[in-house]
Order: structure tokens, then sequence, then C-alpha cells
């Protein structure tokens, strides 16, 4: 963010701060430390910057210092308001100093998990530099009355911070007598650095649990900065945080909001605002961390949200954080705006945050339909699932829109429909530019936030661009392109989202309940292991082969591997090697595997006795039909799409012979 004051910033360099080098445990003498609302949560993941940290600190010579970074603490000058309540006791009887920090918090976060790691390893009789489990713990973790019940933990967050909950109920192991158990991105990335230094421990002996405490504590030494109280924390947390993991810009925006907040006169609302943020905020990142194997995007839901709620604009589209940033949510529209439009009010800033809060689990639904869903209709969630796998090109926004403003599931389902069909025609058949269509879709989601337009009326304008666009000589070029330089068909960009569709139709005319293709596993990609295979073989070395494609040339042998009929779907990954085997090896190995018990489209391909040339075009002619009726579009004659296929060297069979491989579509 470019703030009001950041030319004053810059010249108070030298005097808003003093500072010292000092180690943890100095650091941790007489002070309880919170990280402050405007601040985001821990962020570090394992593989990157904990890693990073861990070997720091296992390759640093226990008798020498290792400078580790900036801390930078801001004296807290009100400790007896009720965030501070069950410190009271350790402020006003031990003497403890109340302090927010306001730069370093992933490095002290990081350190305080891995002390606990470690005393989570040893026995409570044991000691450890002269200290025991208890002391070490009343030093860095949580200090306890001598008598009663009351406590004071030395490092944690805010007090209605999900992640003040998950750190002291599942990181330090104590009794939270709430224990809200929230989860959200920063409580996984809390609990995955646990879990790291738990694995680095598990088996290290005592003596080296005694050089890394000694080194974390004492060798790591960090430049500790006391901020000007009279400075104003928010502005200097936005001003410094370009060290390290950069913010996101989601959670720039919230430090931005909660500054605006404390520009409001007293009594303005300017208090109650900034715990409407807080709590946005904490809704916000418990859904896009709710499915902890695909955690969404923060900068994603942002855009997302900003295309559907303010009008859009070409010529801003790669500019929506500067038209939150420095034109919407700037200081100067409180204090002293340019005229009355641009003027910002506490109820324009709540609004907004508002909508956001409410956005985010609509937004969640449409990325993860089968999770804790928003509606009950079914084929809406099958249909979202498509749009996954087709990764939404621009229609998030205009879905998000849809729900939000709780169109009915009859409107979202032909939505969603007209949807899948535009992405498939427009950008897996004719090969459209990736953005194709982007502008009108994204002012369309606008609009209908806004109600100037109806579902109807965008599935019109969606057909409209289909109708413009579709040419089947586009695929035609397309298809005779990726032949002349790559592998045909089996590199078409659209090969694994059709042979899945195409899976599904099958599957859904079989008696078996039980789905035999995954997406994820069908699109994991192993060394050596194909999802894909070719029936007949790319090395067709085998007798087998060599027997029934002898009369083809190479050009032709190349059109019949890669084209579409001979492209099956496995249900399970094979090793690329056995692709070269026997059609009767394939349909059924010595271990049991083979076409006969694999995917729907194994075991339609399994029916046949022999694997020909003309069992290529027969299914490939058939794909092709199933395509038409599927995407309701014309490819044309079976002439044309036996030179779609690229096999016009072979003879057409009559209606009767083709009839054997229909897919019953009809």
């Amino acid at each position: 963010f470019t703030t009001p004051n950041r030319q004053f910033i810059s010249q108070r360099t030298d005097s808003m701060y003093t500072n010292n080098l000092k180690s943890l445990n100095q650091i941790f003498t007489q002070r309880i430390l919170r990280i402050p609302d405007y601040q985001r949560g821990f962020a570090w993941r394992k593989d990157y910057e904990i890693l990073d940290f861990w070997e720091d600190l296992i390759y640093l010579d226990d008798a020498r210092v290792h400078y580790t970074g900036l801390i930078t603490l801001e004296p807290v000058q009100d400790p007896d308001s009720n965030k501070w309540e069950d410190d009271a006791w350790s402020i006003q009887k031990l003497g403890f100093q109340p302090y927010y920090v306001v730069d370093g918090q992933q490095r002290l976060t990081t350190s305080i998990i891995l002390i606990q790691a470690l005393l989570d390893t040893l026995e409570n009789d044991e000691i450890l530099m002269e200290q025991s489990v208890e002391d070490i713990k009343s030093q860095y973790i949580v200090r306890k009355a001598a008598s009663g019940p009351k406590k004071s933990y030395l490092f944690g967050y805010e007090k209605d911070d999900p992640s003040n909950e998950f750190l002291k109920s599942k990181i330090f192991g104590e009794h939270s007598s709430t224990n809200l158990d929230q989860q959200s991105l920063y409580t996984r990335n809390l609990n995955e650095a646990k879990e790291f230094f738990e694995e680095k421990l598990r088996d290290w002996t005592f003596d080296k649990k005694e050089i890394i405490f000694k080194k974390l504590t004492q060798c790591f030494k960090f430049n500790l900065y006391y901020i000007d109280s009279e400075f104003d924390a928010c502005l200097a947390f936005e001003t410094m945080n370009n060290r390290g993991k950069s913010l996101t810009n989601l959670e720039l925006l919230k430090n931005r909001l909660i500054y605006l907040s404390t520009l409001y006169p007293e009594n303005s609302g300017g208090k109650v605002l900034r715990k409407k943020i807080n709590n946005a905020w904490k809704t916000i990142y418990e859904y896009l961390g709710k499915n902890p194997d695909a955690p969404l995007s923060d900068d994603q839901f942002l855009r997302g949200h900003w295309t559907m709620y303010f009008i859009y604009s070409r010529d801003k589209a790669n500019q929506y954080f500067h038209f939150l940033s420095k034109e919407k949510f700037i200081a100067q529209n409180i204090t002293r705006p340019d005229s009355d439009s641009e003027r910002l009010s506490v109820s324009d800033i709540e609004e907004y945050v508002t909508s956001l809060q409410q956005s985010v689990k609509p937004w969640f639904h449409i990325h993860n339909p089968y999770q804790q869903s928003i509606e009950n209709d079914e084929t809406n969630k099958e249909l979202l699932d498509q749009l996954n796998r087709l990764n939404f090109g621009a229609f998030r926004p205009l879905l998000l829109a849809a729900y939000v403003k709780e169109q009915s599931a009859d409107e979202i389902h032909s939505l969603l429909e007209a949807a899948e069909r535009y992405l498939f025609v427009l950008f897996k058949i004719c090969q459209r530019r990736s953005n194709t269509g982007d502008s009108e879709f994204f002012r369309c989601a606008h609009d209908l936030f806004e109600g100037n337009i109806s579902i109807g009326e965008i599935i019109n304008k969606l057909n409209e661009w289909i109708k413009r666009h579709y040419n089947k000589d586009y695929f035609l070029h397309y298809i005779g392109d990726r032949f002349s330089h790559h592998k045909g068909f089996y590199e078409w960009n659209g090969l694994h989202y059709f042979l899945f569709e195409y899976e599904q139709n099958l599957h859904s005319k079989s008696m078996n309940l039980r789905r035999k293709l995954v997406w994820h596993d069908f699109m994991k990609q192993r060394k050596n292991d194909v999802t894909i295979e070719h029936i007949y073989p790319q090395t067709d070395t085998d007798d087998y082969w060599q027997d029934r494609y002898s009369k083809f040339d190479d050009q032709q042998k190349y059109y019949l591997t890669h084209s579409l009929g001979n492209l099956l779907p496995l249900s399970r990954g094979k090793n690329s090697s056995l692709q070269n085997r026997s059609f009767e090896f394939k349909k059924k190995n010595d271990k049991g595997v083979g076409y006969y018990n694999g995917s729907n489209s194994e075991i339609k391909v399994n029916e046949e006795t022999e694997w020909v040339a003309q069992n290529i075009l027969d299914r490939g002619i058939d794909m092709l039909n199933f395509m038409e009726k599927r995407w309701n579009m014309s490819i044309g004659d079976d002439r044309f799409k036996t030179k779609l296929l690229h096999l016009d060297f072979l003879p057409l069979q009559d209606d009767e012979k083709k009839l054997k491989y229909a897919t019953e579509s009809d």
C-alpha cells in the first residue's frame, strides 16, 4: 500500500525505534507478547520457510551467534482492556510488560512451536540446560499462578482470533475453556509446523535436543526494536512488511480497513467496524482453508468478489487491487474526500466487509460442491464438479453472484449447463483464446449482483457466443496440427476432460453404482505410469500387433496409434512398458488385472475379440457421436468424422456394423 504517511515514515526511520540485539530467552524475560488483529496469522510453510529456519538452526555452530532477523514490539498502553483481562494478574502482580508484535511474528511463532515440540519429547523429570520442563514452559509458553487457576500465555494471538485457541489447545496442549476449534489456513500452518518439528526430533538423543535448545534460545539473535507509542502501528506494519513471505492482497486489505476504522471520530462506529472486520476475516479464512487438501487462493477470492461487487472495467482488470488500495479504501476518502460520491462512511466499509463475509461460503461451495453444501440439488453439484475440471474460465464471479443473490436451483442449473458447454466448445473444440468473452461475462456478474440482468438473458448471451464462434473446421485444423507436430488426439488439451465425460456416460448406463474412474487419480502424473493407454501401442513389436497391422505404412500406423478411438482411460495407473503387450494380455493378464475389471470404457473395449484398425475407426466415430449429443453441436457426417480422426485411408462400415459400437446415447 501507499499510505498518506509514507513520507513521514521515511523521515522518522531513525527516531521511531530503539534497538538491541537480543536472544530468545532475553526477549521472553518479563514480557507478554500478542499478535495484533491487523496482522495476518502464521503463514510459513513446512517445505519452505520452516525448513530454511530448521536448517539454519541445525547447521549453526553452538559456539557462534546467528543473526535471525527483526522483531518489532509496540508497548501496550491500555492493558486493562478486556483483551488482556486473563493477563491482568501477571501484569499487576509480577510486573510483566504487555507488547504487540508489529513485525517478526513468523520467526517468534516458529521458535515457540519448536520449543513446545522439544518439550513434548521430554519426560517430566528430565532437566534441559539445568531447567525442568515446567521451568521452560513457565518462561516461554504459559505462566501459572501458584494458587488458583489463573495463567498467562506468554505468546499468542489476540483473544478472539481462532489461531489463539488453536495455539493454546492443539500446539501447547493446554486445556481451553472455549476451545471453539475453528480452522483456517493459518491454523493448518501451525499444525504442519508442529508436525514438522516432531518428525525431525523423534529419534534424537537427549544431548542433541539440549544442543538445539541452546542454539535456539541463546545463539539465535534478533534485532529487537520498540516502536514509538505515538506512531501508528498499523501504518508501520503496512510499511515494514515487505520482507520474508509477502503478504497477500487479502491480508493487506484487512490491515488497511482496520487502519481506516481508527480514523472515524469517537462514537461514530469505528470500534464496532473494527470488530466486524475481524469477525469477517475469521469467516473468510475458515472457508478458504476448510478443505486442507485444496486450500483456496486468498487473492483469487478477493478478485472474484471485486469483479462481482464493483463495476468491471477491462482497463482495471489487472489492477483490481490498485482500485481497492489506492482509489477506494484510502484515508483521503474519509478525512478530505474530493467529492461526496467518493466519501467513505462507516456503513460503506461495513457493507463491503459484510458482502465479503457472506460471499466466502458460496465461493467455497463453488469449488467444493460436495463438502458442507449450501444446496441440495445433486445435479448442480455434479455440474459444478465439471466446471472445476474445466477450471471455470471467466465464470467464478458470475456463479458467485448467482449464489449470493439466491437464484433458484433451476436457474443455476441452466446457467451451469450453459457455462460448461461454452467452456468445452469454445476452448477445447474451437481452441479460442483463453480470455474470449471474459469482459462480457465479468460485467454480467456485476449486473446480476445488482439485479440488472436475469440468468435467462445471460444464457442467451452464452449461446450467442457459441453460435458466433463454433466451426467444425477449427477442430479439424487443430487436430491436423497435433498430428503434424505432436501426437494427434493424445496431445489434445481437451482429451482428459472428454474421456472422463465419455466414461461418466457409460457409467450412467451400467448397473454398477461405484464410479471406477476418479478425476484426481486420472490426472495424476507418476513416473513411468500412464492413465490413458494406447490400445494399439506406440511400439508394436508384439507378434499380435505385427500380424494385424503389418499392411499399414508407418504414417498410417502413427495415425491409428494416436486417433481418438485408440485412446482408453484406465481406472488405475499402468506401467508404460505394459502398453506394448498383446490385446489378450491387456484384456486380462496373469495378475488378474485388465480391461475386464477396469473402467467402464475398459470393460466396453474388453467385449471385443480383436483389436484391429476397423475397431479404432468405429470406436472413434462413436465417441464423436457422443460428443455431438453431449454438447449439442454438429461435427458433420461420418466421412468428415473419419477425416477428423485421420483414418480416411480406411473404408467406412455400413450402418449395421457401426451399430455394434454405439453407446446407446440416444
